[in-house]
This record gives structure tokens, C-alpha cells and sequence, in this order.
């Protein structure tokens, strides 16, 4: 009796001796220097009681070093010390030395620092100068059929039936495997943990006094659940952690889980901590309590995820209805829109062809011809331009002309060509007036103010030069116009010829930024010059 007193209480005074040294934390690395991309493996290990719980950090960067892969914790030994380990794969892939930072270890509420480890990246040294170097090869000839050989077309035409088989076939075989797959059940996470409670009840552990394996086997099934269905994450939670858990998560429609369900829950809890660690026996009818309140747990979970489930079947079916009404009624008015556009199209054409206006928009978009032609008499103004300037009637704008212009003005004729696809216009004007006018008095200014107002120009900039035997007015204005939109700014260049009879000029006006046009009423004004009879 006395031996045995005395080795129980050495016993205990070894345990506690031992505890008091508890927790511990160590790291090993499996090398220090490696080359880039190498990996070096850390091996991390925590001592700790049975009791307590031990959370090693999910990382992605360590450091300078990036962290490959990590295994799952490892237990080593168990009872009454407990040795998991974890390992980190960690590689870097730029030369020179780094340090690794301390890893952070959380035991219960405590948390441990590992050491810091100082590795090294070696460089890949290659040696360039034992490379032999080879010249280039001579270019071999091929004999053969040409591919193009008209001989060999029933060969070809064999394989691509032959291809046109292996392409049939393949696709019958992969549409029969998505159909195989798609008949394949596969269990959703209320029928996993259904089937894991079926068979945990048929087991009946607690029976033959396995009531550690019955409780750790229920709360397993009950975590992962919770984990796959519900997102929370609890296979690494304890009890309290896990209630807290619960008692804050809120469904996608609102509810929580119920209060009379969660304290029945953590009584559960509590009676099977107590006998997975401390090897309490419950009662039959404890057992029986605590499977119910599993199972009511993962039933309760499970109606308020069909029924948001439902909803949203619901609201998606309602919301494919809608498109496709919205669809159909898209169709009806595409089709109405494309007959009645047609319709109006038809008439259109035939009117727009009735009037030339097809021949002249057909005119607008081809390329230049640069034809040569005289405009006017006495003396004529010849041009060399995209076109043939057609003549306009100006007999309602010498109507709307002041008194005193009219008095001064025998006649006018005007030629153009307005290309609304390129965008540009070339006006040939010739004025006769009714009597001569001196040398000395220069109408020319006042004919371009005219013109530019009798178009509607605003914030008109106006510059002029003397050229050899005429003036150039030039600079740029507002106007709008209804096809380009309103406020377009147009530039515009002029050749005028001052006679003792009349005016005789020709203007050029394009949108303003269009070198393209600025090229081609240039080289209309360079081509402008007066031809006498």
C-alpha cells in the first residue's frame, strides 16, 4: 500500500513538473540555401496538454518568401502531451539573402513566436564558353508529288471522310458521358449528414462504451455541415467559439437560429467535450437527447436554406419569363420597324431616284475625276476640280438683296458642288455689274462680308493676302448646318478677281480639321485662272 502511494504520488509530481514547461513551440528548416524556385520545408511543432486548442495561421506570404503548399496538422503523439506538427513549403525566386519572420502560434489565448531563419538564394551559374557553336545547315531538296496534284484528290476526299467520322463519333461519345454524368446523383450536405447520422445511430457506439468515438463522430458531422452548407467555419472552432458562431449568423432572408435550439445545443456541447476529454459516461437518455438536438440543428438549418432556395427558383423563373416576354415583344416591333422601314425606304428611293438626288449622292461618293472646265465669259474662270460644277439659281437671293446692291449688280451666276459625304462645298461666283468701276475701288471685301452673311456665318475670322493678279480671303466661321448638327466650324480659302466690268472668284469651305479637303481646295484654287475669248 505504501509503494503504491508513493509511485502515485511521484507520478504527480512528474506530470506537474512537465506541465509547467507547457506550452512549447520549435521550428526546423530542412535547408538554408537553395536556388530560385527551390522549396525549403519548415517544420513547425507545438507541445501542449490535451485540453487546449492550437490554431497554426493559414498563410500566402511569408516575408520576402512565398508560401507554396502547407500540409494538414499532424498529430505525433497523444495523451497526456499532446505533439502536432504542421508543415510550410516555402521557395523565393530572386537571388541574395532574406530574413523569414517569425511565425505566430495561438494556443488557447495565448500566442508563441517562432524563430526567424535568415535563408540564401543561390544563383545558376552557366558556363557560356563550353557550348560548342554550330552553322547554319545547307537547304535539303525534296522530291515528291506536288500537294496540289489534282491525281490525288480521291485520296483527300477519303480522309476528310474518314475525319468527318472521328468528328461524329467523338461527339456522340462526349454527349453520352454528359449524359452519364449528369444521371450520376450527387449528395448535397443535408443528405451527407443525414446519411452519416443514419449510420451513427445503427452503430450504437455508446453501446459497446465507445462514448467518446459517439460524441466525436456526432459533432464532426454536425461542424461539417455547418461548414459546407452554411459557410461557417468550424472544424477548427471549439464549443464556445462554434455557439458564438451561430448565434450571430444570419440567413440570406433574415432569421437567425432560434434561442430555445442553441441552448439546447450548447448543453449538448458541453456533455460531449466532457466525454471526449474527460471520459464522462452520459446516460442513455442524454445520448438519445443530444442526437435529437443534432439532428434538429441540421433539420432547422436545412428548411430555412430550401426555402431560400425556393425563393430564388421562384424569382428566377419569373425573371426568364420576363425576358423572354421581353424578347417576344422585341421581335413583334423589330418586325413591324424593319416592314415599315422598308415601306418608307421604297417610296424613298423611288422619289429620292425620280428627283437624280441617287445620282448626285452616288456622284458625292466617288472618287474624283478632276475634269477641267470654263465658268462664265468675258473673261471666263477656269478650274480643274473633283466634279462638274453644276449651276444654281440665284434669282431668289437677288430678290432678297439690299436696293443698293441690286442697283450696282447687273447679273449674277453662280456654279457649285456640295459633297455633303465628304463634306466640303466649291462655289464659282460671277458678278457683272451695270457700269465700270474704278481701279481705285475695291469691292472684293465687301462681296466675301456678303457671302458669308447670306450663308449665316457667325463669329466670322477673316484674313486676307495679295496674291499676283488677285486677292485671297481665307480664315474660318460658325454656321449650322441641319445635316452635320449645329455650331459646326468650317474653314474656307477664295481666289478673287477684281474686273472693270465685275467680280469673278471662286471660294472653297470644308469642316474645319479635314486634310483631306484642305488638299483638294487647294489644288482647285492653285488650278483657278482667267481665260479670255
Amino acid at each position: 500500500m505504501n509503494k503504491t502511494l508513493i509511485y502515485i504520488l511521484l507520478t504527480l509530481f512528474a506530470w506537474s513538473t512537465y506541465a509547467q514547461d507547457l506550452p512549447k513551440i520549435s521550428l526546423q528548416a530542412d535547408t538554408l540555401q537553395i536556388r530560385p524556385g527551390e522549396q525549403i520545408k519548415l517544420q513547425v511543432q507545438t507541445k501542449t496538454d490535451t485540453l487546449s486548442f492550437v490554431d497554426f495561421p493559414e498563410l500566402s506570404q511569408l516575408g520576402p518568401a512565398e508560401v507554396v503548399r502547407t500540409s494538414l496538422v499532424d498529430t505525433l503523439q497523444a495523451k497526456p502531451i499532446r505533439h502536432l506538427q504542421k508543415n510550410y513549403f516555402i521557395t523565393a525566386w530572386d537571388t541574395g539573402h532574406y530574413v523569414v519572420p517569425p511565425l505566430q502560434i495561438k494556443i488557447n489565448d495565448t500566442v508563441l513566436v517562432t524563430d526567424s531563419l535568415r535563408i540564401q538564394v543561390k544563383p545558376v551559374m552557366v558556363d557560356t564558353t563550353k557550348q560548342d557553336l554550330y552553322g547554319f545547315k545547307p537547304p535539303v531538296s525534296i522530291d515528291g508529288t506536288p500537294i496540289n496534284d489534282l491525281d490525288n484528290t480521291t485520296n483527300y476526299w477519303w480522309w476528310l471522310l474518314g475525319l468527318l467520322l472521328l468528328a461524329a463519333s467523338g461527339y456522340y461519345w462526349y454527349r453520352r458521358r454528359q449524359k452519364l454524368i449528369a444521371a450520376q446523383h450527387v449528395l448535397t450536405p443535408y443528405e451527407i449528414a443525414r446519411k452519416r447520422l443514419n449510420q451513427l445511430a445503427g452503430d450504437k457506439l455508446w453501446l459497446r462504451q465507445q462514448i467518446d468515438a459517439h460524441y466525436l463522430q456526432l459533432t464532426d458531422t454536425l461542424k461539417e455541415y455547418l461548414e459546407n452548407e452554411l459557410g461557417i467555419s468550424a472544424k477548427e472552432k471549439i464549443s464556445s467559439e462554434l455557439l458564438q458562431s451561430l448565434k450571430k449568423y444570419r440567413f440570406e432572408n433574415g432569421q437567425y437560429f432560434s434561442a430555445e435550439l442553441l441552448q439546447r445545443l450548447e448543453q449538448t456541447l458541453k456533455r460531449a467535450d466532457l466525454a471526449k476529454f474527460a471520459k464522462l459516461s452520459p446516460n442513455p437518455a442524454d445520448i438519445d437527447l443530444d442526437f435529437n438536438v443534432v439532428k434538429d440543428i441540421i433539420d432547422y438549418a436545412h428548411q430555412i436554406v430550401q426555402q431560400i432556395a425556393d425563393e430564388k427558383a421562384a424569382a428566377l423563373a419569373e425573371k426568364e419569363a420576363a425576358k423572354k416576354r421581353k424578347k417576344r415583344n422585341a421581335l413583334i416591333i423589330t418586325a413591324v420597324m424593319v416592314f415599315l422601314i422598308g415601306l418608307i425606304g421604297g417610296f424613298g428611293y423611288y422619289y429620292l431616284n425620280k428627283l437624280k438626288l441617287v445620282d448626285n449622292l452616288k456622284e458625292n461618293m466617288a472618287a474624283p475625276e478632276w475634269v477641267y472646265n470654263e465658268y462664265g465669259s468675258n473673261p471666263a474662270l477656269a478650274l480643274t476640280t473633283p466634279h462638274i460644277l453644276h449651276a444654281i439659281d440665284m434669282s431668289e437671293a437677288l430678290e432678297k438683296m439690299p436696293s443698293k446692291q441690286r442697283e450696282i449688280i447687273d447679273e449674277i451666276s453662280v456654279y457649285g458642288d456640295e459633297n455633303l459625304v465628304k463634306k466640303y462645298m466649291i462655289l464659282v461666283v460671277n458678278i457683272d455689274f451695270k457700269q465700270k468701276i474704278p481701279e481705285q475701288v475695291d469691292m472684293s471685301q465687301a462681296m466675301m462680308a456678303g457671302l458669308l452673311k447670306q450663308i449665316g456665318a457667325r463669329e466670322v475670322n477673316l484674313q486676307q493676302s495679295d496674291l499676283e493678279n488677285t486677292k485671297r480671303y481665307f480664315g474660318d466661321f460658325k454656321v449650322d448646318v441641319p445635316v452635320l448638327g449645329n455650331n459646326v466650324k468650317v474653314q474656307f480659302d477664295s481666289r478673287f478677281y477684281q474686273l472693270p466690268t465685275g467680280e469673278k472668284f471662286v471660294i472653297g469651305m470644308y469642316l474645319e480639321g479635314n486634310k483631306d479637303n484642305t488638299a483638294l481646295i487647294e489644288r482647285v484654287l492653285q488650278s483657278a485662272e482667267l481665260v479670255k475669248e
